[in-house]
């Protein structure tokens, strides 16, 4: 899946404010996906946090049958701490290597994190459907 180079994750608190009060201007809140979605998809990250590390899987299911047709991980070192409102800055880059991955583009992306519904306009589900240009829902 092509995944876009919008920023640079290696960014201060003050930098990421400025990123996300930037970035949350360019997030479509209009646009319809046309016509049913064809593929969905659903991720998340789990948290090592005694080894400062996170594991993200992201699943593609067909729609409407809901069969899995991939998955795809990425674990790697989290260059963030829960800081909260900067949550994307802390599982986004991991969420992101496994969509790299993805042989299958999903219509629609789900994630468990905040979408325009964030102090900044831009939450891990915003932050996410800028980078990969598609639909997301958090």
């Amino acid at each position: 899946m092509r995944v876009l180079a919008l920023h640079s994750w290696d960014v201060g608190i003050a930098e990421a404010r400025s990123l996300q009060r930037d970035l949350a201007t360019r997030v479509v809140r209009s646009r319809c996906l046309s016509g049913n979605p064809r593929y969905v998809a659903g991720a998340d990250l789990s948290v090592d946090r005694v080894r400062g590390r996170g594991r993200a899987a992201v699943v593609v299911l067909s729609y409407p049958g809901l069969q899995t047709v991939e998955v795809q991980t990425a674990e790697g070192k989290l260059d963030w701490p829960y800081v909260p409102g900067f949550l994307s800055f802390r599982e986004a880059p991991l969420v992101l290597a496994a969509c790299r991955e993805l042989d299958i583009t999903p219509d629609l992306l789900i994630v468990d994190g905040q979408g325009v519904a964030h102090p900044r306009g831009l939450g891990l589900a915003s932050h996410l459907g800028l980078f990969l240009d598609i639909p997301t829902i958090g």
